[in-house]
């Protein structure tokens, strides 16, 4: 798992703008959305700009990060 501080997340928002995922926040939620026509009835779907995606929500931990699974560890290389 990658714990990642508000400052960790920035910078992954940062490297993840140049993909095709649409970081974004709501609230103190870290969310994650990907274009694909599938959210429809993807029970993680969602409509956001004109489209359906899926979205991954990452809420903040009682120590003040958030935990992201292993995959997102190739935005930091």
């Amino acid at each position: 798992m990658l714990h990642l501080n508000p400052l960790g997340i920035e910078v992954l928002i940062d490297r993840l703008k140049s993909t095709n995922l649409d970081p974004y926040w709501d609230n103190y939620d870290f969310v994650l959305w990907k274009k694909d026509n599938s959210g429809y009835s993807n029970i993680k779907g969602m409509f956001r700009k004109n489209a359906w995606g899926i979205a991954e929500k990452f809420s903040v931990t009682n120590n003040g990060t958030w935990v992201l699974p292993k995959k997102y560890v190739r935005y930091f290389k």
